[in-house]
């Protein structure tokens, strides 16, 4: 009897041990940010409350957007051990960008969205805004110029954006602006559907429009990258100049030929496999504008015709006068 005793005292005191380790680590994790590990969890679709229960202790959060987010993006942190509330620091906070955006809305707009950004990872559109424009630093510039370099601002936005639940679809997440971050206020719609994960960006109290996270294969111009295969030519004394393309103003040409040793490429992004275009059928479709290919990449001499012909009509007058005085 006494042996079971001190065998009940010592599993006792070994539960004491564990349960007290495992709260302090989860504390630990927390004050970090990260989500505790040594506990039962629980989520209330309908609240987008996460409960954690631990041995010795109960914590809850807030949901902004996935069960999978770390604590840093939600709120409404509790941490409480043998009933005993106990405060969680947010020091995370304070590595938010102090940004604000501005917006100009379109006057009686009908149209539908826009796409205005787009890389292998994400689209962004926007609907009836003019513009959109960030500040930061008492520096303002164009959202797109932010995410063409890099397009983590998105997250700072959302940051700063009060999530407010989801659409009747079950899948898209709405957020609008509680807190002031714009001028005139601001819709966000962030999608989540099997290869729709776009953005949305609208004038405050917009409701979900019909082309609103639906599957729209318009991103090539934004995806699109110039492959140039080797030269296989070894003799390296061809000099030839190609001309590729011409307009009324403009010739284009390359120092040798290139035309065909060039395709346009886009990666297997959306549910869309990988594609590649001769450039040759690329420029013969209009897909692509001279100045859209410039943009990416693509090396040319650019010879404005007028001034071409001007300098040689000068040059043979030049010639004939040489020739004249010669005489």
């Amino acid at each position: 009897m006494i042996n079971l005793l001190k065998k009940i005292r010592d599993l006792l005191i070994m539960i004491v041990i564990f349960g007290a380790l495992t709260a302090t680590l989860d504390y630990s994790r927390m004050k970090s940010g990260l989500t505790p590990i040594f506990n039962i969890s629980n989520y209330n679709e309908n609240t987008k409350i996460q409960s954690y229960r631990g041995l010795f202790y109960q914590a809850s959060r807030k949901v902004k957007v996935s069960t999978d987010e770390s604590l840093v993006d939600s709120s409404e942190i509790e941490y409480t051990v043998l009933n005993r509330k106990i405060s969680i620091p947010k020091q995370y906070k304070d590595q938010e960008r102090d940004i604000t955006i501005e917006t100009s809305e379109t006057e009686n707009c009908t149209s539908p969205s826009i796409l205005y950004y787009a890389d292998s990872e994400i689209k962004v559109y926007t609907y009836c805004l003019d513009k959109i424009n960030i500040k930061e630093n008492n520096k303002t510039k164009a959202l797109l110029s932010y995410l063409e370099k890099d397009n983590k601002i998105l997250k700072d936005i959302d940051y700063k954006l009060a999530y407010t639940g989801m659409y009747n679809d079950n899948s898209t997440l709405m957020y609008s602006d509680l807190y002031n971050l714009s001028n005139h206020g601001l819709t966000m719609y962030r999608c989540n559907k099997e290869n729709i994960n776009d953005i949305y960006f609208a004038p405050k109290d917009t409701a979900m429009q019909p082309d609103f996270c639906t599957y729209k294969d318009d991103d090539f111009k934004f995806i699109f990258e110039i492959h140039e295969d080797p030269d296989s030519n070894t003799d390296n004394s061809n000099t030839q100049k190609e001309v590729f393309y011409e307009d009324e103003q403009y010739r284009y040409e390359f120092d040798k030929p290139t035309l065909d040793r060039i395709t346009i490429t886009t990666p297997a992004v959306r549910g869309k496999a990988e594609t590649s275009i001769p450039l040759r059928q690329v420029l013969a479709s209009n897909l692509l504008t001279i100045d859209e290919l410039e943009k990416k990449g693509l090396k040319f001499k650019k010879i404005d015709k007028a001034k071409e012909q001007a300098t040689n009509q000068e040059n043979t007058v030049n010639q004939e006068t040489n020739i004249n005085q010669n005489q």
